[in-house]
């Protein structure tokens, strides 16, 4: 009688340790309180967080004032940029869909470009 007590003893024990892990999600994207459904996921490109976005101000204007490309052009650029910069903290924050990550990195990657050619031919 004494063993078959322990051994439901020791089954009683092992089912208890079980449960809170079988209560777990199964699909677990990260840490922090924020869970990620399939369609928003983080998205872990350093130029595409909202620091380096608001970097991209400042080679603008320097790209402007090196003559690389004009006022006009830098104007323009600062726009787009400016137009993005929300879209930067949701792709940051993993809120962003994959259409707007996709918008962000087209215009980083434009910007990138006309600063580093001088060069403003993009079809809209």
């Amino acid at each position: 009688m004494k063993k078959i007590l322990l051994s439901l003893a020791a089954v009683g024990a092992v089912v208890a340790a079980a449960a809170p892990a079988a209560a777990q999600p199964w699909r677990d994207y990260g840490p922090g309180p924020a869970r990620f459904d399939g369609y928003h996921q983080p998205y872990h490109d350093g130029r595409l967080s909202t620091g380096y976005v608001d970097s991209l101000d400042w080679k603008i204007r320097n790209a402007a004032r090196n003559g690389r490309i004009s006022w006009d052009q830098a104007r323009a650029l600062r726009g787009e940029v400016r137009a993005v910069q929300p879209i930067a903290w949701r792709v940051q924050t993993g809120q962003a869909s994959r259409w707007e990550t996709a918008r962000l990195e087209r215009t980083v990657d434009h910007v990138e470009y006309v600063v580093s050619r001088g060069e403003y031919g993009w079809r809209r």
